[in-house]
């Protein structure tokens, strides 16, 4: 049986960064997805998908 530390699986989630968002965090993600800078994000994900190969499936394999 494997004995997991608390104290430094609690210093290895910090490390990685917690997953779990803020009310504020929470808030500006709504707005991303549904509320008012939805055109905008959606814009940036756009122009991030035409200008990287491999996000927007246009990727060359020959290579």
């Amino acid at each position: 049986m494997v004995v997991v530390d608390v104290l430094e699986e609690r210093r290895r989630r910090r490390r990685a960064g917690d997953p779990r968002l803020s009310a504020a965090g929470r808030e500006v993600l709504a707005r991303f997805t549904t509320g008012d800078l939805v055109d905008e994000f959606q814009a940036s994900l756009d122009a991030y998908l035409e200008a990287d190969p491999i996000l927007g499936g246009h990727h060359d394999d020959t290579g």
